[in-house]
């Protein structure tokens, strides 16, 4: 059974509401302060407490820090305050660093990766830390326009982004969680004031670390997702979009910063357990739909030759009637969900169309494997399908076939027949 959390960050997303929400789903926060001391890391303290976010109970999780200056998160680095409870330590570099005290102390990136490197934590905890902090490192980097060995975090925000950032690590491996899915992330409007001058929301390196993946804006006037907020599920998430099939085990809340506005300023996660289909798998893909009736159909095998080397799963043409008795083709292009833009672009470079239509639709699709069997012309690939274990069709793949018989100048149909009377052999 495969354990899942998914994250629903409605108002947005920080370090401190990811182990809030943990925390509040049933996170034995006792356990992850026990592991949490294997870190070569001190000066802090982890609080819990009760708070409400507009309707809703929440937990509030805080890293507190033990010298000046107390709760992490009312000031950062850069001079501004964050919405959320806490800074999430803006990385810079010494080249654009601004007003910051000759004695300031800072951590490096590489300093960071070495002190989660070597902790007694476990493995799935270190690589998913090394692998948020890198991420973050990186995004910095970019909007900076400095090497990433060059990317410091002040002292105190670095201590508050460890914990924050390998406590959540630690604490989806302590609830034995083995995939991360997320909800488009929220992210605010507005601008902040910060020593570097007056940024818009999202901040620059959130918005470097959000590129590419689905987000919502709200008219917020606050920062609603942090860099830290958005490395961590960057990163770790396995797939946005709406809950996958599961049985729900916990939910939980962890709140930001009491905020007033229409919504509670809160992360949600659920933690459930995938439904495991016994005889068929479901999946999401994308379906794309054009009608074409001003171009040469001697062209429509090159645009499904590229198509499918654009990731497409598979194209059709139907014939269709358009209005004024027009013949046309309907094309259809089903492809994974994540080469939508590679498909469109296809589309629109290959062909006369000037729009495409977009649907998600799920399939129920059979347990496929392949198998080689070697033949007296060469090897040939045998697609076999099942459906609760049992095997219920096999099929050699076309393009050996094709090979084959070319190779051994044959009729396609006979190589196809001893193919699959040489698997059943196999396999009978």
């Amino acid at each position: 059974m495969t354990k899942i959390a998914y994250f629903q960050p409605f108002s947005g997303c920080s370090g401190d509401m990811t182990l809030g929400a943990l925390a509040d789903a049933g996170l034995d926060l006792e356990e992850l302060r026990k592991g949490l001391r294997k870190l070569n890391l001190g000066g802090y303290s982890i609080e819990e407490e009760t708070v409400r976010r507009g309707a809703f109970q929440c937990t509030r999780v805080r890293v507190v820090l033990d010298e000046p200056g107390g709760p992490s998160g009312r000031v950062t680095e850069n001079g501004h305050s964050h919405e959320h409870a806490h800074s999430h330590s803006h990385a810079h570099s010494h080249a654009t660093e601004t007003k910051a005290s000759p004695g300031e102390a800072h951590r490096s990136l590489g300093s960071i990766i070495e002190l989660i490197d070597s902790s007694d934590l476990p493995a799935g905890a270190v690589k998913n830390a090394k692998a948020v902090f890198t991420r973050l490192g990186e995004a910095e980097a970019r909007v900076h326009g400095v090497d990433i060995e060059e990317v410091h975090f002040h002292e105190v925000g670095a201590v508050d982004s460890i914990v924050d950032i390998v406590g959540s690590c630690l604490a989806l491996e302590l609830l034995d969680i083995d995939e991360v899915y997320c909800a488009p992330i929220t992210v605010g409007t507005g601008f902040v004031e910060g020593a570097h001058g007056r940024m818009p929301l999202p901040a620059p390196a959130t918005a470097e670390l959000l590129k590419g993946f689905p987000i919502e804006q709200v008219d917020s006037g606050a920062e609603l997702t942090t860099p830290t907020g958005a490395a961590l599920l960057t990163t770790l998430a396995v797939n946005f979009g709406p809950m996958p099939p599961v049985t729900i085990s916990s939910m939980g809340l962890g709140a930001g910063d009491e905020r007033h506005g229409a919504t509670p300023n809160a992360l949600r996660v659920f933690l459930a357990d995938r439904v495991e289909e016994k005889d068929t798998g479901r999946d999401t893909v994308l379906l794309l739909e054009t009608n074409i009736d001003d171009m040469s159909s001697e062209w429509i095998g090159h645009l499904m030759d590229r198509l499918f080397e654009n990731g497409a799963l598979d194209v059709y043409v139907t014939p269709i009637l358009m209005k004024k008795t027009r013949p046309a083709h309907k094309l259809s292009i089903l492809g994974p969900l994540d080469r939508e833009r590679e498909l469109a672009d296809t589309l629109f470079t290959e062909s006369t169309t000037l729009g495409v239509r977009r649907t998600e639709i799920e399939r129920i699709v059979l347990e496929r494997e392949t198998m080689e069997i070697e033949t007296p012309w060469g090897p040939i690939r045998i697609k076999i399908a099942r459906r609760g274990g049992e095997r219920v069709g096999a099929s050699p793949e076309y393009e050996d076939l094709k090979r084959v018989a070319e190779a051994a100048g044959l009729p396609i149909k006979e190589v196809h027949r001893q193919a699959l009377e040489l698997y059943h052999r196999s396999v009978d």
